[in-house]
């Protein structure tokens, strides 16, 4: 089963093999902060047109917190990684196997996305 994206109108599926090379890099953010243990991470977003016109500002601002774990996946996403090597590395910096490490690291990605802390870079 491959990852959807739409571009041009239409659904494109991408193979797992593609997606496995892909580059995820992180978005240039705000700031960060080093708070409880944690690496707090704040990313500045373009609002909806909708909101703009009801008087929002342009812009807004949103933080996130990462955990040790977070924190690996995230700091490795610098665009000349592939995820297969992001995972490799995760596996052997929290000693589990490359399956557990494939599916935490995978499913955290889709997150940061989700999130606007990452873009994904692929070949084709």
């Amino acid at each position: 089963m491959g990852k959807q994206r739409k571009g041009n109108g239409q659904n494109k599926t991408i193979g797992r093999d593609t997606a496995m090379e892909a580059r995820p890099m992180a978005t240039p953010p705000a700031r960060t902060e080093e708070r409880d243990g944690k690496l707090y991470v704040t990313v500045r977003f373009f609002r909806p047109r909708w909101q703009r016109f009801l008087g929002a500002d342009e812009t807004c601002e949103r933080s996130f917190g990462l955990d040790t774990y977070g924190r690996i996946v995230y700091e490795s996403c610098d665009g000349k990684r592939s995820v297969k090597q992001i995972i490799k590395h995760f596996a052997g910096r929290v000693h589990v196997s490359q399956a557990e490490a494939e599916i935490a690291v995978t499913k955290f990605m889709q997150t940061l996305m989700k999130k606007g802390l990452i873009v994904m870079e692929i070949d084709h």
